[in-house]
């Protein structure tokens, strides 16, 4: 059954079309990826999820979006830092006064040696983190990341990625992330392509057997895949299924 659904959804912001008449589902409990264009409504699909933009064509759970639901989704912005306290542990206390709950979050996510410094000298991830943990302390059901995954490195992402990944199966929370690259949506249960339509809504192992939408939706590879594409246009290889260093070997030969 659905869990959030969006029904004959259409956005105009001045001259600019971003979403044509769309329609999607995403499941409860789902880790979710979605992809646009540069500057075509990443942002405003989650912000139209969280009700930050008002909608008639927007459920969760059949219900247009009030202020109960909206008390239960989290949104965690690549720009924000939404922490006022002089410390991490002042933060975090205002969501809880459960200091065992807190202490745990903090083991979990390896930051525990961060819970008397103050906020503002926190790199970028662990300030992403800090984010993440409010929003399990504070029980949403929804979490959703905008485009958060550009400012860290690989090994960061496998990293943070885990951690979500875990709290989904652990708690039964939906998330849905943005990004412009598809090194990104491999973590995801699925994906998500919209260019005003949506061109591709389902797995992730899918998406590379289609190729027209991936030279439409113009998001960025992996390096991996752009060799893959470079060899198969030179009739170097005819398998989809290598690694990176099959494509080297292949490179190589």
């Amino acid at each position: 059954m659905s869990y959030i659904s969006i029904k004959n959804l259409s956005v105009i912001f001045g001259r600019n079309k971003l979403f044509n008449n769309i329609t999607l589902d995403i499941e409860k409990g789902s880790l979710t990826s979605v992809t646009t264009p540069s500057s075509k409504g990443k942002t405003t699909f989650l912000n139209l999820i969280c009700g930050n933009i008002n909608s008639d064509n927007v459920f969760i759970n059949n219900q247009l979006i009030d202020n109960n639901i909206k008390s239960k989704i989290t949104l965690i912005t690549n720009n924000s830092y939404n922490i006022y306290s002089k410390t991490i542990f002042e933060e975090l206390l205002l969501c809880t006064n459960n200091i065992n709950r807190i202490k745990k979050y903090l083991k979990d996510f390896n930051i525990i040696n961060l819970i008397n410094e103050v906020p503002q000298d926190l790199d970028y991830i662990n300030i992403k983190k800090i984010e993440f943990i409010k929003a399990l302390l504070n029980k949403s059901e929804i979490i959703l990341f905008d485009n958060i995954f550009s400012y860290l490195d690989k090994y960061e992402k496998i990293e943070f990625m885990g951690l979500i990944k875990k709290y989904q199966y652990e708690k039964n929370i939906t998330l849905i992330y943005t990004t412009n690259n598809m090194e990104d949506v491999i973590f995801s249960d699925k994906l998500i392509i919209i260019d005003k339509d949506v061109l591709y809504d389902g797995s992730i192992d899918k998406i590379y057997l289609d190729e027209k939408i991936l030279k439409k939706s113009k998001i960025n590879l992996s390096l991996e895949r752009e060799l893959v594409e470079k060899l198969k246009l030179y009739n170097l290889i005819d398998n989809e299924n290598y690694t990176i260093e099959e494509v080297v070997d292949e490179i190589c030969k």
